[in-house]
Parts: C-alpha cells; structure tokens; sequence
C-alpha cells in the first residue's frame, strides 16, 4: 500500500508540517479528549491509533487509558521515531510503535478495545479496505472513532481567490495521488459497509471567533499550503487574512465528521 497523499518523507518543509501537528493537536486537545470519552475510551482499553504521527495525539490516548496498552500505528519512519519522546507517560501495558499500512495491521484479530483515526483516512487511496481492517482487529464490543475532514464544510467570507486556489489545487493534488478531501460525508456509510453498529455521525464547527486565528489557519490551509509549493505565497495570506480576521471583517470556519461505531 502507498502513503497516499500524505508521505512526510517527500515533504519539503517537515519541520513546519511537524510543528503544526503540534499546535493542532495541542490547541484541540481539551476538545479531543472529550471526543475520545464519548467514543467510548476507557481507562483499561486496549487502543489502536491508526497514523499515530509523532505522537502528540498518542500522548493524548495514553493519558486517557493509563491502565490499558497502546499500539500506535503509522508508516512514516521519522515520525514513528519521535513517538516514545512525545508520550509523557505510557500505559501501564505498553506502548508499541508499529510501522505499517492500515490495509495490513499486524495485529491479531479481536485483541483492540478502542480504535482511532484522526485526519487520516483522507489520505488513504482504499479507505474502505482500511476500515474493514480495523473492523477485523477489534473485539466485540468495542469502539471505533474517526475523524476527518470535509471541504464541503470550510467558509471563508469574504471569499479570497487566493483561499479557492489552494482548496482547489488540494482537492485535485489529494485526488491525484488517491486521497479525498471530502471523506467526512462518506465515513458512516463506510463504516457500516465495514461490519460496525451503532453507527453515528456529527459535525464539530470550528470558527474564527473560537480558536486562534494561527491555529485554525494550520488547521484548514497548514497541510493544503504544502501541496502547492511556491504557487502562492501563503505568510502573506496568513498576515492579510489575520488582520481581516483580527478587525471582524473576515470569518473563517471549518468543520470535521466525527464518526463513531460498534462492533458486534
């Protein structure tokens, strides 16, 4: 399997790309982690992190099941390495990294409690075969998250060219190599197809007015910005579009599916 649109080893500004995943996950992780105990975590479980990064989110699952073991899934080397550095405390079970592709999990079947997935079905070129992967490895009873984006859900208003341009260019870059920018809307459907019950869907809203200008920015434009190389120039989009936001003269909003399921 390949990395789809998103392999860290190609990209040509990983520090940056590194430092985002930091302040996104940092910015969210009050949200997140009532996300994470809505889904069903639980302080014993045994998790599944499906592209597990550098493993700020990890942290996050770790403190949420400190009794439990962690297998933290991702297939970019660099980023699997900075793992161990970013979990402040591991689970009272383990934490182990695995490289590998989701389509392959080497884990045994029925052996995971809870399953998440954030922001990275996206990439996936068969996201379906994924999720019946995760679907396989979980036990009876157990909880799958996913959460991802949907294009169809970002507002900038007043429009700007330059905003169309880059939603546009990673919406058919994503396309190209297999990824799709609007997974969210397809992910329940998915599921179901997969095996999972119970199977529910909502939409989190993340406004301007709500977050840090620089951390929504990251959030909806970090990762499409790199797709585009030196086609716009994107500091200056974030200065104009940050004293816009700044002076009430611009919104900008966004939204993820949250999609959770059973299975039986």
């Amino acid at each position: 399997m390949s990395t789809g649109s998103y392999n860290f080893e190609t990209l040509n500004d990983a520090g940056f790309q590194t430092e985002r995943l930091r302040q996104q996950a940092q910015a969210v992780r009050g949200i997140e982690a009532g996300i994470l105990r809505s889904a069903g975590i639980q302080c014993g479980n045994d998790v599944l992190e499906l592209g597990c990064g550098p493993g700020f989110v990890t942290d996050l699952l770790a403190e949420l099941a400190p009794e439990g073991s962690l297998y933290a899934v991702e297939p970019s080397p660099t980023l699997l390495a900075q793992v161990k550095d970013n979990v402040r405390n591991k689970p009272a079970r383990g934490l182990f990294p695995i490289q590998a592709y989701g389509d392959r999990l080497p884990i045994p079947d029925s052996s995971i409690d809870f399953s998440y997935a954030r922001f990275v079905l996206q990439h996936i070129p068969h996201p379906d075969t994924v999720v019946s992967e995760i679907h396989r490895v979980m036990r009876p009873g157990g909880h799958f998250c996913a959460v991802d984006s949907d294009d169809g859900l970002v507002v900038f208003y007043p429009e700007d060219p330059r905003v169309s341009q880059v939603l546009r260019t990673a919406q058919t870059t994503q396309e190209d190599k297999g990824g799709d920018r609007f997974i969210g809307r397809k992910l329940p459907n998915m599921m179901t197809k997969a095996g999972f019950v119970n199977v529910k869907s909502r939409i989190l809203a993340l406004t301007s007015s709500e977050l840090p200008f620089a951390v929504l920015f990251n959030i909806l434009l970090g990762y499409k910005a790199s797709l585009l190389g030196d086609a716009i120039d994107i500091k200056q989009l974030f200065q104009d579009l940050s004293e816009q936001v700044a002076s009430g003269r611009q919104l900008v909003a966004g939204g993820v599916f949250i999609v959770t399921g059973e299975k039986l």
